[in-house]
């Protein structure tokens, strides 16, 4: 008996010094592994082809790179409906605004980059006549669109989403913020 558990001792020892051998425990020192640094030359590659890192080149939008074929656009547009409402009510709101079968409405919408040059569409049935798009401003002085939007007699029921598109095809929309009701 005595020998049987001298030999489960060493079979439990030899288990155990195994595992720690095998990477059971966390050591981030061991690993040869390093974090490399950031390049920080700015100059042209000398050769065409070649991946290190003294090939890289430092680009603004805008500016050109001598001998370097890359074309980086200026950022894009900034154009944001953040709020929307009825001229009449005096105020928009981010949740939108509720406007009557046969009636017209101005249309409000304000948020950075908004401007009466910019085209306006209202999704679902063409039965909605925008027109008038122009320029305005809130009492803060953030820079908004207004329109006019004839919403007929016949002119389906529910939630509009209000599209906003700029020259340059940047396009911002206020989500089912113009609700048709009877």
């Amino acid at each position: 008996m005595r020998l049987l558990l001298g030999s489960g001792l060493i079979f439990i020892l030899t288990v155990l010094a195994g595992c720690g051998t095998r990477g059971l425990t966390s050591n981030a020192a061991a690993t040869s592994s390093s974090i490399p640094t950031p390049a920080t030359a700015t100059s042209a590659p000398t050769s065409a082809g070649s991946l290190s890192t003294s090939n890289t080149v430092t680009v603004s939008a805008g500016e050109n790179s001598a001998g370097i074929d890359i074309t980086v656009s200026p950022a894009a547009g900034t154009e944001n409906a953040l709020v929307l409402g009825r001229l009449t009510d005096g105020f928009a709101s981010n949740t939108g605004v509720t406007v009557h079968q046969a009636t017209t409405n101005t249309i409000v919408l304000f948020g950075p980059g908004l401007s009466g040059s910019l085209a306006v569409t209202i999704s679902g049935p063409q039965d909605i006549g925008v027109s008038n798009i122009r320029s305005v401003q809130a009492k803060d002085g953030t820079p908004g669109v207004a329109f006019d939007a004839v919403i007929g007699s016949s002119t389906a029921i529910g939630a509009r989403t209000v599209y906003l598109k700029s020259a340059n095809n940047d396009v911002t929309a206020f989500t089912g913020g113009l609700e048709v009701q009877p």
